[in-house]
C-alpha cells in the first residue's frame, strides 16, 4: 500500500541532505481504495528541557526534528507515530544535551518492540509494517536512516529488527513499500542514469515514485506525491507547486493532493505556508 524512497542528495555539497518521496494511497482488501491523501512521511520532534532557577523543567535545552516514514499497516504506522510524538518531545535533562540519532532510534526501537508484542497477537499478519527514522544527527554531524520492521528471528518468531544505514556509498537509497524488487531496480537504474532537462539525476527517485503513482498497473501505489528533506536544520515536509494549465504561469500549491486555496491558507491572521517545489 505504499512506495517510499529515501536517498542522499548532494546538490549542495556543503550541506548534503536526505530526500524522501512517497505516494499517499491507502488500499483495503482486494486493493480497494480507502484513503487518497494519507500522510506517510512526517516530522517527529525531539525536545529536551532543563530546570529553570526554580527547578521546573521549562528551559529548552535542545530541539531537533527527524523524518518518520512508514509502509505496511497504516493503523500501526500512524498509531506508533502518535504514541512516540509526545514521548520524544517531553524529555527532561539536568544540563544541556542533544540526543544522537542512534539514541533516538534505539528508544523508538524499544518502544516499537513492546507495542508489537501486543499487535502481532491482536492483528496477526495485518500488523506488519516498516518504519524509517532518518535525518541529520546533531551529535555526530552525519546523516543516517534507521529502518525498523518485523522479521523472523532464530526461533522462528517475528521480532522487530532495526537496521542502520549510515554509509550511502554502499546503500545510496532505502526503499519501503510494495513491489520491492521492481521498485528498487527502477530506482537503482534511475540513479545510474544521466540528468535530463527538468529531471536532475540527484532527484531521480522522486520521478520514479511519481511515475508509478500515475501508472494504473500498480494499484497499491497512488494518490499524490509527498516530498520532504532532512538536513542539519531538521526535517521539513514540502508542498508541491503545480501549474493550473501546463505551460502557463498560473499555479497553485497543494499538499497530499489537496489544493491549499484561500480557505486553507489562512488561520485567523496567520498564513499557512512551508517550502514547496515543482
Amino acid at each position: 500500500m505504499t512506495a517510499i524512497a529515501i536517498w542522499l542528495n548532494e546538490e549542495n555539497p556543503r550541506s548534503p541532505s536526505l530526500w524522501v518521496a512517497a505516494d499517499s494511497l491507502v488500499t483495503g482488501e482486494r486493493e480497494s481504495r480507502l484513503i487518497g491523501d494519507a500522510a506517510k512521511i512526517l516530522p517527529i520532534q525531539v525536545v529536551c528541557r532543563r530546570p529553570d532557577p526554580q527547578g521546573f523543567f521549562t528551559q529548552v535545552s535542545s530541539v531537533h526534528s527527524y523524518g518518520y516514514a512508514f509502509a505496511g499497516s497504516t493503523l500501526v504506522g500512524q498509531n506508533l507515530y502518535l504514541c512516540l510524538a509526545p514521548l520524544l518531545s517531553s524529555l527532561n535533562v539536568q544540563e544541556d544535551y542533544s540526543p544522537s540519532l542512534a539514541e533516538v532510534a534505539d528508544y523508538i526501537h524499544r518502544y516499537v518492540r513492546t507495542s508489537y508484542d501486543d499487535l502481532k497477537v491482536s492483528l496477526g499478519s495485518k500488523s506488519h509494517f516498516c518504519i524509517a527514522i532518518f535525518g541529520w544527527c546533531p551529535a555526530s554531524g552525519t546523516l543516517g536512516v534507521y529502518k525498523l520492521q518485523p522479521k523472523l528471528n532464530a526461533s522462528g518468531q517475528y521480532e522487530v529488527m532495526c537496521t542502520a544505514i549510515t554509509d550511502f556509498s554502499e546503500t545510496p537509497f532505502v526503499y519501503l513499500g510494495d513491489c520491492t524488487a521492481h521498485m528498487s531496480a527502477e530506482i537503482s537504474k534511475s540513479l545510474a542514469a544521466e540528468s535530463t532537462p527538468g529531471r536532475p539525476q540527484s532527484r531521480a527517485p522522486r520521478f520514479v515514485i511519481e511515475q508509478h503513482i500515475a501508472d494504473d498497473a500498480y494499484p497499491t501505489i497512488g494518490g499524490d506525491l509527498q516530498l520532504g528533506i532532512a538536513d542539519y536544520a531538521g526535517f521539513q515536509p514540502y508542498m508541491l507547486c503545480r501549474p493550473r494549465v501546463p505551460g502557463q504561469p498560473a499555479a497553485y500549491f497543494s499538499y497530499l493532493g489537496r489544493e491549499l486555496s484561500d480557505r486553507m491558507e489562512r488561520l485567523g491572521s496567520a498564513h499557512v505556508f512551508f517550502p514547496a517545489m515543482t
